[in-house]
């Protein structure tokens, strides 16, 4: 049940991503083989989303929505040539997004804004195999429906070592890796890295501040944070919050830099099933090349 306006999830788990006319490499992505052993069944995500209150589902939906319009989709191949009679130089430039990308978690991640706003950045980043992989056991069940609604259909249980040998199999053509824990994959994270995988980590839960409680839906914001719901607090605190719930009237007349708070993302009623990963955009999942010369 993918959102609309992002891209349609590939399933079953194949796909070919051709060069242009300009680019002598063509890659064919798929998953291995052997992934079919450790593929969660489509009944478990049904499972999950329909025992999850059409409420706490529709908070996430809106997310979804609102990381389309803050994003749009990045989803073409684009090749660009200047050449520059005057100054005597070419440039081409040639951008695409990467062949596959993994999104692995914790078995306890629970944080369903975050895994979908991992998920759709992937999505509107053109990615055509989107997988996910549950570290150590089964996925939560807002995992589940957070990886059913943001659109991704191969979802994978695997221990570290598993994950390694996947990404390893994967690396004849581009790709990214996504990782949301609190420590637990640190190893895989430093495996990756030493394998030349470009990686992102999240590796702690963001602090979040709620100065006006009463106006949020604190259900939903739950289900959507997990266990850094717990670190929402009234009062300002030495370490400045990841985000800061505010009213509408609050956040358009907000200080960009608040001396007391400097706080960049500000999230107001009905976003509650939405997040931002910083540094985590479409542009990500994107791999970029170019090429000068003299004319």
């Amino acid at each position: 049940m993918s959102m609309p306006g992002l891209p349609p999830p590939t399933h079953p788990s194949c796909s070919e991503l051709l060069a242009t006319d300009d680019d002598i490499t063509a890659y064919t992505t798929c998953w291995p083989q052997w992934t079919e052993d450790v593929r969660l069944d489509d009944s478990l995500t049904s499972a999950a989303y329909e025992s999850t209150p059409g409420k706490l589902r529709a908070f996430l939906k809106t997310g979804l929505a609102l990381t389309h319009m803050r994003f749009g989709e990045s989803t073409e191949e684009r090749f660009r040539e200047v050449r520059n009679a005057h100054l005597g130089f070419w440039r081409t430039s040639h951008a695409l997004p990467v062949s596959w990308s993994v999104i692995a978690f914790s078995a306890h991640y629970a944080a369903a804004a975050r895994l979908a706003a991992a998920c759709a950045a992937a999505m509107l980043g053109g990615v055509a195999l989107v997988g996910a992989v549950c570290l150590g056991g089964m996925p939560t069940k807002a995992a589940l429906v957070s990886l059913e609604l943001s659109g991704v259909e191969d979802i994978f249980s695997l221990d570290t070592s598993g994950l390694l040998t996947l990404l390893t199999s994967m690396q004849a053509a581009p790709g990214r890796l996504v990782l949301l824990h609190q420590g637990e994959l640190d190893k895989a994270a430093r495996a990756a890295r030493a394998q030349g995988l470009v990686c992102f980590e999240e590796c702690r839960p963001p602090v979040l501040a709620m100065p006006e409680s009463h106006i949020f839906d604190l259900e939903a914001l739950a289900f959507a944070q997990a266990e850094a719901f717990a670190t929402i607090q009234t009062k300002k605190s030495q370490r400045p919050p990841d985000a800061l719930y505010l009213s509408a009237q609050a956040a358009v007349h907000a200080r960009l830099y608040d001396s007391a708070m400097p706080t960049a993302l500000l999230l107001t009623p009905g976003c509650e099933g939405f997040w931002l990963h910083s540094g985590l955009t479409p542009e990500f999942f994107r791999m970029r090349q170019e090429a000068l010369g003299l004319l």
